[in-house]
């Protein structure tokens, strides 16, 4: 199963997101420390003042009351004039800040809604209530979310641009691999990106060239060889015993497939024909006998997967006959041809009912001009029908899986995205 959440993309965005939101909550721990700091400085230096002077002077404190923004309040009035929690001492950075400095026996009480600091110095008559200058630390929270929201889609929109070059790069990787040509990387992002998209630009340019020029020899050599066996076949007319003449006439179609194999597998564009349904094609070129139960049948099908599973009819027919073909060759009849859906693909099964294939061998009997004669050994054929199939199967994004049946056989085993793409 994929996890989705175990990509580049999303790794870096957790990194850069957290590495953030860290950074915000402790910028913020520390402004809210200073702030405190800075507060209870002026709040003391403020206090001190308007406490000495009203110690020596009534009229001239409230006029200095009146410039610091300060008022005095009488003990006995001090709850009706809205002292918080009838004047008990609050605790936290300003009032920790502000006591020593008032000496031993003050009172300091802060209004969490307003920021009012209301002090009272020890056995004094009256409160000192001094208005909060600098805002509490909440009502710069909605700023700071707003701050560390955009900090965060930065983040995310800088982790997107990183992982494009390498998206890029896997998906042409991909592409090259399922036999879908040579798509060149842009070469974008960082140097370190860029020289590995020029390297890998350069290395599937050399890989495709050398496919290239094996596809054409391959190629060449099978159509160089359709002349002589034309007249092969053609002069197998003039033999007199019709054994001679059967015989000339097998060998020239043993070759004759030798070469099809040859030019189906030099064969490098993906095929655009009209898309049948895999069942309907299953039905209608091997489907006789079906209805009557013959038991006889070389053909079983067992199609389940709906209208929905559609392929290219020229691919389809081709790994259709390739399986069937290799299966009957190699294997036994019959052979179970089955369709179906199953986690959320659809699945097309060949299977024959042979011998089989040893263990160690089942990944390599997929490799092309691979033919494993001690165990299924068979005439009119290169080694390349599993190796066509596999190129086909990965060219309409499928996986095959070749292995052997708990029953006896070898099985087939090819699965497609479900539901599949039109074309």
């Amino acid at each position: 199963m994929k996890r989705t959440f175990d990509t580049l993309f999303v790794r870096l965005s957790l990194m850069t997101v957290g590495l953030i939101v860290a950074v915000h909550f402790m910028a913020l721990l520390l402004i809210d420390q200073q702030r405190a700091k800075l507060d209870a400085q002026r709040s003391i230096n403020n206090i001190v003042l308007a406490a000495q002077v009203r110690d020596r002077d009534d009229v001239l404190a409230e006029q200095v009351a009146d410039t610091l923004g300060i008022h005095y309040v009488g003990v006995e009035h001090a709850v009706d004039a809205g002292c918080p929690g009838t004047c008990t001492d609050t605790y936290g950075p300003l009032e920790d800040s502000l006591r020593p400095r008032l000496g031993q026996g003050s009172h300091v009480v802060v209004d969490p809604d307003t920021s009012v600091v209301w002090v009272r110095r020890q056995n004094s008559s009256y409160w000192v209530v001094m208005p909060g200058y600098m805002p509490p630390l909440s009502h710069f929270m909605g700023f700071s979310a707003l701050t560390l929201i955009a900090a965060v889609a930065m983040a995310v929109i800088f982790a997107w641009q990183v992982q494009r070059p390498v998206r890029a790069l896997a998906k042409a990787a991909r592409e090259y691999r399922v036999g879908r040509g040579v798509h060149r990387v842009a070469e974008a992002g960082p140097s370190e990106l860029r020289e590995l998209a020029s390297d890998f630009n350069d290395m599937v340019s050399e890989l495709a060239e050398a496919e290239r020029e094996r596809a054409i020899m391959l190629a060449g050599i099978a159509h160089d060889l359709r002349t002589p066996i034309t007249r092969m076949q053609l002069r197998a007319d003039l033999l007199t015993t019709d054994a001679d003449r059967a015989a000339l006439l097998r060998e020239t179609e043993s070759m004759s497939r030798i070469v099809t194999q040859f030019l189906d597998f030099a064969r490098e564009s993906v095929n655009h024909s009209t898309c049948v349904g895999v069942d309907e094609h299953c039905r209608r070129d091997y489907g006789a006998g079906q209805e009557d139960n013959a038991e006889d049948a070389l053909v079983r099908l067992d199609l389940q997967a709906g209208e929905g599973f559609q392929l290219p009819a020229v691919d389809l027919d081709r790994i259709l006959s390739n399986l069937i073909e290799n299966a009957l060759t190699y294997g036994e009849p019959p052979v179970d041809v089955s369709t179906s859906r199953e986690e959320g693909r659809y699945v097309l099964r060949v299977r024959d009912q042979g011998a089989g294939v040893p263990e160690a061998d089942l990944h390599r009997v997929q490799r092309p001009f691979v033919r494993l004669d001690a165990a299924r050994s068979g005439e009119a054929h290169c080694g390349l029908g599993l190796a066509i199939v596999r190129r086909l199967v990965r060219h309409h994004d499928g996986a095959m899986d070749v292995s052997n049946a708990a029953q006896g056989g070898l099985v087939v085993t090819m699965s497609f995205p479900y539901p599949r793409k039109a074309g």
